[in-house]
C-alpha cells in the first residue's frame, strides 16, 4: 500500500493531497497549475511537505511530526520525467545503467531491461540517434533499473505523436501489470487518464477533488470543477420540485426532466449534468414512442467536428433549458453517424435525454 497525506504552502498556492493505493496506476489529472508535477516532486523528495506522512509499503518515507525525510535516492522510487532527462553523452545501455553501476547485477538487469522496452537493437546508440518514443523507452527503462518499489511519470508522453502515444500507453500498462508496483501518473490529457488509470484523481488548485475508478468520475462527478475537467459540456442551472423513492423531478428553464434519486429536498437548486455524447437523437419513427424518456424537440443551429466526432450545438424550440445561449444542449456522435443520419440536411429533430444520463450536482 502506498499512501500520501501531505501539504504544502508555496506562495499564495497551497497543496493538499491525500492519496491511496496498492500496486494500481492512480492518474493525476488536472489543468496546467494544479498542482500535479508539485505533488509527484514531494513524493520523491525532491521538495519537503510542511506537514502529514508519505508511507511506502511498510516504510515511512516522510513524516514532519516524527521528523522524519527520507533522501530521495534512498526512498527506492523511479521517476520518469516530461523532458525525459537522458544524458546526451552516455549510450542507451549507459544511461539505463548509470543508477546501478556499482550493483553485482549491474550487466545482466541492464540486458533485461533492453529488451523489455524493446531497446536491444539501438544499446549502443545515443540520445540524439533516437526518436522521442524511444528516447521515452530508455528514461522508463533507467527509471526501473534500481527496481523501485514505486513509480512516477510526470506526463511522459505529452511530445509525442499519437500513434506513440497510445503505443507506450499500452507497453506502460503491460510494465506495471508485470511489475505490480503502485504508478503515479500525471496528465491533463482526458483519454490518456481514462486509458491508463485504475484510480482517476481530480485535482484543481491544490486540492483532490475526487478519486474514483475513471468511468465513475467521468458519469458521477462529485463538484462543478471536476465536471467541467471530465468533458460535461451541459450543465444547466436547476431546481427540484417532486422527488420520491424512483426518482426526482427538476426544472430546467421551461422544462422538467425525470432524474434517477438523488438526496436533494423540494425546492433545492441543483446543476443538472448530462454528457454530450449520453444525449439520443430520434430517428422520427421513436419520436412517438411512450418509453423515450425527457423528450425534446427542436433544431440544430451550429455544429463542428475533429474529422472523427461531431459537436452538434441543439437549441429546443417550445421550452428552452437556458437562456444565456443561443442552444441549449451540446450533443457529440461520430462522423459516421452524423453522416448516416444526414444531418448537414436534417436540422430539425427531437432527442431524449435519458434518465441515466442525468447527474445532479449541488
Amino acid at each position: 500500500m502506498f499512501s500520501v497525506h501531505i501539504e504544502k504552502q508555496l506562495g499564495n498556492f497551497r497543496l493538499r493531497a491525500h492519496l491511496e493505493i496498492g500496486a494500481q496506476v492512480l492518474v493525476l489529472f488536472g489543468a496546467s497549475g494544479a498542482g500535479k508535477s508539485l505533488t509527484l516532486n514531494c513524493i520523491a523528495g525532491l521538495v519537503t511537505p510542511e506537514r502529514g506522512q508519505i508511507r511506502l509499503g511498510e516504510r515511512v518515507l516522510f513524516d514532519r511530526a516524527a521528523r522524519v525525510n527520507v533522501p530521495t535516492r534512498a526512498r527506492r522510487i523511479g521517476y520518469v520525467f516530461q523532458n525525459y532527462a537522458l544524458f546526451p553523452h552516455l549510450t542507451v545501455r549507459e544511461n539505463i545503467a548509470f543508477g546501478i553501476r556499482r550493483a553485482p547485477d549491474a550487466r545482466p538487469r541492464v540486458e533485461e531491461l533492453l529488451a523489455l522496452v524493446g531497446l536491444a537493437p539501438f544499446a549502443a546508440r545515443y540520445p540524439a540517434q533516437l526518436s522521442g518514443g524511444q528516447q521515452q523507452r530508455v528514461a522508463l527503462a533507467r527509471a526501473l533499473a534500481p527496481r523501485p518499489e514505486l513509480l512516477l511519470l510526470d506526463e511522459p508522453f505529452s511530445a509525442l505523436d499519437a500513434p506513440t502515444r497510445m503505443q507506450l500507453r499500452h507497453e506502460l500498462l503491460s510494465v506495471q501489470r508485470e511489475l505490480k508496483i503502485p504508478m503515479v501518473f500525471v496528465t491533463h490529457d482526458l483519454g490518456e487518464a481514462y486509458f491508463l488509470a485504475d484510480q482517476l484523481a481530480a485535482i484543481e488548485r491544490g486540492e483532490i477533488l475526487q478519486i474514483d475508478a475513471p468511468g465513475q468520475v467521468l458519469r458521477y462527478p462529485r463538484a462543478l470543477p471536476v465536471a467541467r475537467a471530465v468533458g460535461v459540456k451541459n450543465i444547466l442551472p436547476g431546481a427540484i420540485v417532486a422527488r420520491d423513492e424512483s426518482g426526482c423531478r427538476v426544472r430546467v428553464g421551461g422544462s422538467v426532466l425525470d432524474a434517477p434519486p438523488h438526496p436533494f429536498d423540494v425546492g433545492a437548486r441543483v446543476n443538472v449534468c448530462v454528457r454530450p455524447e449520453r444525449i439520443t437523437l430520434l430517428r422520427p419513427e421513436r419520436a412517438g414512442q411512450s418509453s423515450v424518456e425527457n423528450l425534446l424537440s427542436g433544431e440544430i443551429v451550429r455544429e463542428m467536428s475533429d474529422g472523427a466526432n461531431v459537436t452538434l450545438y441543439f437549441r429546443a424550440r417550445a421550452a428552452r433549458l437556458r437562456a444565456d445561449a443561443d442552444y441549449d444542449l451540446q450533443i457529440e456522435l461520430p462522423v459516421y453517424i452524423y453522416e448516416r443520419l444526414a444531418l448537414a440536411r436534417q436540422r430539425v429533430w427531437q432527442v431524449s435525454l435519458r434518465k441515466d444520463a442525468i447527474h445532479l450536482i449541488a
